[in-house]
């Protein structure tokens, strides 16, 4: 028993100390928490004005250079001494991203999207691209609704929940800035290499803006495309759950809420309260619980004016089952089902137009603990260079 309960511990340690970001890394660097939040259907920078012949074609991009050192620990039972030991590693992420999207003006309510994307990984090779098409969409909207059909990033709300490319169909109708507000459906599919790795469901998204205020609220529901095995197999054939300490789930439901108030042009703040449901069948893990995340943000960013900066602070208390897809540059798979808590920080800084310049880092530990796991902590420091063109 102890042998294999060692063998165990070994296997989840290797996933546990994955370095940092995991999903995240495939996606843009999250905007400032404070900022104006996008459009939840815009994922490129706004567009310039009409043109009045079509069709027409649109290009820019951006180069990304990403670097960052983080620090692991955790505490694990070690039965053959009965006591917990504690274990640390330190990871790092040299990353190189080119970005290049096109827009094809069809008509003056019809527009082809798509992006091409190379990635290089100095750490990881297994985890980098060549030059390949990432998004491919057609959108078409008008006074009344907006459609979107192909593969495109979904980015919800403050990007707690989710930030990741899907294949699908998205449709909203009406204004947030007009009574009663805007309301969006989606129905997609997680991109990933197998079922194992791809998530498919549905969400709902009503947004509404008065003033200082705004206010979104979202429900989402998602299921592994495949069933995930056991976390821990040489438990499970004893008997032994692997409850919290277990990773993963086949079934999320997460209601999402942001709150934001803006008192000024160079202040933000903002609320974001979760609730979710999370089940992991061949575990027999079920869990109910709720979070949130508190971000403050100052300052004005533009790309295109020199000195221009913005920094946020956030504090995050977040269950496991909340997260499909976090956009931080942080590991949150390492915290396994425990959840986390904790700082994040982040100063973005133009230092020429069209060249920015970012830090940021996270001090972050469990926010549960599981019957095999405890007392995990992770320390990112990163930094950032991106140019736009």
């Amino acid at each position: 028993m102890n042998t294999t309960l060692t063998a165990g511990m070994s296997s989840i340690l290797l996933l546990v100390f994955m370095p940092f970001p995991a999903a995240a890394s495939s996606v843009p660097a999250a905007p400032a928490a404070g900022s104006v939040l996008p459009d939840p259907f815009q994922e490129e920078p706004p567009l310039t004005p009409e043109k009045n012949r079509h069709p027409y074609l649109e290009i820019h991009g951006d180069y990304r250079w990403l670097y960052g050192k983080g620090r692991f620990s955790a505490h694990t039972p070690d039965l053959q001494q009965n006591r917990w030991t504690r274990r640390e590693e330190k990871a790092y992420r040299s990353q190189r991203r080119l970005r290049l999207f096109s827009t094809l003006h069809t008509s003056a309510d019809t527009r082809l999207k798509w992006m091409l994307e190379d990635k290089r990984d100095s750490k990881d090779p297994a985890d980098e691209h060549h030059l390949s098409l990432a998004r491919l969409y057609l959108e078409s909207e008008n006074e009344h609704s907006k459609w979107e059909a192909g593969r495109f990033n979904y980015y919800l709300l403050d990007g707690n929940v989710i930030d990741k490319r899907v294949d699908g169909i998205r449709a909203s109708f009406g204004s947030a800035r007009k009574k009663p507000g805007r309301l969006t459906i989606l129905a997609a599919r997680t991109t990933g290499r197998d079922g194992l790795r791809r998530k498919k469901g549905w969400s709902l998204l009503y947004d509404r803006e008065e003033g200082k205020l705004k206010g979104r609220t979202a429900f989402l529901h998602f299921r592994n495309e495949d069933a995930l095995p056991d976390s821990f197999p040489g438990l499970s054939s004893m008997g032994m759950l692997s409850g919290r300490s277990g990773s993963g789930f086949d079934r999320q439901e997460i209601w999402e809420t942001l709150l934001e108030y803006r008192p000024d042009a160079k202040w933000n703040l903002s609320l974001d309260l979760l609730q979710s449901r999370g089940s992991h069948d061949r575990d027999h893990y079920h869990e109910n619980e709720r979070g949130f995340v508190a971000a403050a943000t100052c300052g004005q960013l533009d790309e295109k004016k020199k000195g221009t900066w913005e920094a946020w602070v956030r504090y995050y208390d977040q269950p496991q089952s909340s997260i499909l897809y976090h956009t931080m540059d942080g590991d949150t798979k390492f915290f396994q089902r425990m959840g986390f808590k904790g700082w994040g920080v982040r100063l973005d800084y133009i230092v020429v137009p069209g060249l920015a310049w970012a830090v940021e880092g996270f001090a972050l530990k469990n926010k549960k603990s599981g019957s095999l796991t405890r007392d995990f902590r992770e320390y990112v420091l990163g930094t950032s260079l991106t140019a736009y063109f």
